[in-house]
């Protein structure tokens, strides 16, 4: 069944809306994955927090591919790219994020991921050469500022760590890195392929890190109960299925494109944290949210060929 709806899934593909549901729910998970790594920072640290993550999301599409036949042979001379993509995603760009969100809230965390957009254009149109409308550009301007409204209190203070702020501001340029080597990627592998194979690397370079970084004691365990849920579902949602469905709106859209979708996760990490009770969904947060959501249809627009 599994295997009849992703060939379903594929013949839709030039459907433009199945395009953007697929980044809309991947912005969805990667929304929620705030939360539910701060929930299990209160028992784990973030680099022992990603290694689990990427063991459940590695075991949870390792059977998912080769149980339903979906596994795809990857050549020996692409294995450096993989290599280079697993560094920036989930390696360096998880250390940055974990470590940043250990120091400032949620919503700040995802405001300052959702800048990733504003950095990708400018190194997509000088390694890839991607060009875009001015529609496209005022997009990326108004959902900015939209972020920006959502992190300024009724006093226009913005307050949050500096060193959190560091941290996630690095993470934003490791995900632009990130962004450029995956658009080869998806050129020669399907967007389950990719995934599986940067979940796979990207464990193995955690693991000494992890023994080095790490003491994993008994106490971290005997209250496994009150992390695991969260756990397995920043694997198998955020680090499996969010990045499949990221990668294939990826490769229909375009590094600068797709990577609009990024503003809207302060907007979902806003809205579930406002629903869970973690956080005030104040209204500088709700006109924060329409104006990303205004900007992101801009950033989408695409200018209408005269006809001669």
């Amino acid at each position: 069944m599994l295997n009849n709806f992703f060939e379903y899934f594929c013949a839709m593909k030039n459907r433009n809306y199945i395009v953007h549901i697929a980044g809309v729910l991947a912005m969805i998970m990667w929304g929620l994955s705030f939360i539910w790594s701060t929930q299990v920072y209160s028992s784990l640290n973030p680099t022992a927090t990603i290694f689990l993550r990427l063991v459940v999301a590695t075991i949870f599409f390792t059977a998912i591919l080769f149980i339903f036949g979906l596994n795809e042979k990857v050549k020996k001379e692409h294995l450096g790219l993989f290599a280079l993509a697993a560094m920036f995603e989930p390696f360096l760009y998880f250390i940055f994020e974990g470590y940043g969100l250990k120091n400032t809230s949620p919503i700040i965390g995802a405001a300052i991921i959702a800048m990733i957009p504003l950095v990708t254009p400018i190194a997509a149109s000088v390694f890839l050469k991607e060009r875009l409308s001015p529609m496209n550009i005022l997009g990326l301007i108004v959902s900015f500022l939209g972020v920006m409204v959502m992190l300024i209190n009724k006093d226009l203070e913005f307050v949050a760590s500096t060193k959190g702020v560091l941290f996630l501001f690095s993470a934003v340029v490791v995900a632009v890195g990130y962004s450029i080597s995956l658009v080869k990627l998806t050129k020669l592998y399907k967007p389950l392929t990719i995934t599986w194979m940067q979940n796979i690397i990207g464990m193995i370079y955690f693991i000494p890190l992890t023994i080095i970084m790490e003491r994993f004691e008994p106490s971290n365990f005997a209250n496994i109960g009150s992390y695991i849920v969260p756990l397995l579902c920043l694997g198998v949602f955020c680090s499996a299925i969010a990045y499949s469905l990221w990668a294939f709106a990826f490769s229909r859209l375009g590094a600068s494109k797709a990577n609009v979708y990024s503003n809207l996760i302060p907007v979902f990490t806003g809205i579930f944290s406002f629903i869970l009770g973690i956080e005030a969904f104040a209204s500088n947060k709700l006109i924060g949210i329409v104006m990303v959501v205004i900007g992101l249809i801009f950033s989408q627009l695409k200018k209408k060929e005269v006809k001669s």
